[in-house]
């Protein structure tokens, strides 16, 4: 019988107990350093994001028993947001004397000294460091895969992507009536289009700030463009860094992103700037709420992480130019994306 570690205590992390604990699986629930207060509720009934308890089967643990967590368990599950993967991690690296399946559901980039990585290469990485006769065991999760909704027994398809057949075999352990799981060999396309659908959402959130107060329902035209290009692009980039553009157009690509479009923390972000809100002053708002907008870090970093993929891309993303200029260049998000049609033809 596999034992299983979920490492982040936030949304998702508390999502995936309800999966796991239903098919029997005895899971170990870790909060980070910034997960003490929901680790606290958890132990008095009621998980704070999801708003309800936990399966009973559920162990939880705090920050400082990191190796307690892990060190009966063979699967560890990573749901903490990006900024905190390379530190949480590490960590994990630190402490751990054997090998062990990893299943992250982590999206974005990381900042590796000053080098941006996206999160399987930087893991690798710290991976072989130590383990360097091992086989790195990984897997990118991906997909229309709404904490809430899980959590509620609500049918959802998620997909793993993997090279590594035994865990692509183990991915059966996990699914139940609700939770379904395909898998793929094409581990970028799963992890670029989890990172970038963050971003593009930022978009469709921001039509919602704008139209929805005044003109709702009467902007379908102009969501179904920014949603289009979005897909659109989101396959160059993952065509470009050596994915399969197949990937984009299945839950990974199209089906994750109509999921954030339509409800999140980065669709929420996107329409706090449509209403007007300043990028810097709506990313404060959301946090001190203790709502992460993941776009917001992934955005930062993937201009770089894009340029040192291809110098010449950008000019295939002018979506992704006008998010970049809205967000962190104080552009303003009607004008930038009414400028988008403008690269059809009349």
């Amino acid at each position: 019988m596999h034992k299983i570690a979920i490492l982040g205590a936030g949304y998702m992390g508390g999502a995936m107990t309800f999966p796991l604990a239903e098919n029997n699986l005895s899971v170990n629930l870790w909060g980070t350093w910034l997960d003490n207060e929901i680790i606290d509720s958890c132990q008095k009934g009621i998980h704070p994001k999801l708003k309800k308890a936990l399966p009973d089967s559920v162990n939880l643990y705090y920050s400082r028993d990191l190796k307690k967590a892990i060190e009966d368990v063979d699967i560890i599950f990573i749901g903490v947001s990006s900024d905190g993967f390379l530190p949480v991690f590490s960590k994990v690296i630190e402490v751990i004397d054997k090998n062990y399946f990893f299943f992250t559901l982590t999206k974005g980039f990381v900042n590796d000294n000053g080098k941006i990585q996206r999160i399987s290469k930087i893991a690798s990485k710290l991976f072989y460091n130590k383990f360097a006769k091992e086989e790195f065991n990984w897997s990118s999760i991906g997909g229309p895969v709404k904490a809430l909704e899980i959590s509620k027994n609500i049918p959802t398809v998620s997909i793993y992507g993997t090279k590594n057949k035994e865990m692509e075999n183990m991915t059966e352990l996990f699914s139940t009536e609700s939770y379904r799981i395909v898998t793929t060999d094409d581990v970028i396309g799963v992890e670029l289009c989890s990172a970038f659908k963050n971003v593009y959402s930022m978009a469709m959130g921001m039509l919602d700030g704008i139209y929805k107060p005044s003109q709702e329902g009467m902007y379908h035209n102009f969501s179904s463009l920014i949603f289009n290009q979005g897909i659109i692009e989101i396959s160059k980039i993952v065509g470009s860094a050596g994915g399969n553009r197949e990937t984009v157009t299945n839950f990974a690509g199209i089906g994750d992103l109509y999921t954030t479009s339509q409800s999140g923390r980065n669709r929420l972000f996107g329409e706090l700037l449509g209403k007007g809100v300043s990028p810097n002053a709506a990313y404060r708002k959301m946090l001190s709420s203790g709502e992460l907008a993941e776009g917001y870090f992934t955005l930062k970093h993937s201009m770089e992480w894009l340029a040192s993929l291809n110098s010449g891309i950008l000019y295939d993303l002018p979506l992704f130019k006008i998010i970049y200029d809205i967000i962190l260049n104080n552009k303003k998000p009607l004008e930038e994306l009414k400028g988008l049609s403008q690269i059809y033809k009349k």
